[in-house]
């Protein structure tokens, strides 16, 4: 069975100033957590913006790859004799 003090000091951790501060302190930890969630959102928005740039960049460059290359085999032979 628990003594006096043990009954006090049980009732001094469970003091409603105690919870109100864990609750504000909670509320800023899911609140913090949610800013940053926005944040990575809008971080992975922007990296999806820049790897389709970086895709239509790589199609445009395999584009004139094939191009150049396709004039090599074309005039690469002729003009060597010229």
């Amino acid at each position: 069975m628990a003594t006096s003090n043990e009954d006090a000091d049980l009732s001094a951790h469970a003091a409603p100033g105690g919870l109100s501060m864990q609750t504000d302190e909670a509320k800023a930890a899911v609140e913090e957590i949610k800013a940053e969630n926005v944040a990575l959102e809008e971080a992975d928005l922007a990296a999806e913006a820049q790897a389709a740039a970086v895709v239509e960049q790589a199609k445009q460059l395999t584009e004139v790859a094939e191009d150049v290359l396709q004039e090599l085999k074309e005039n690469g032979p002729e003009a060597s004799h010229a």
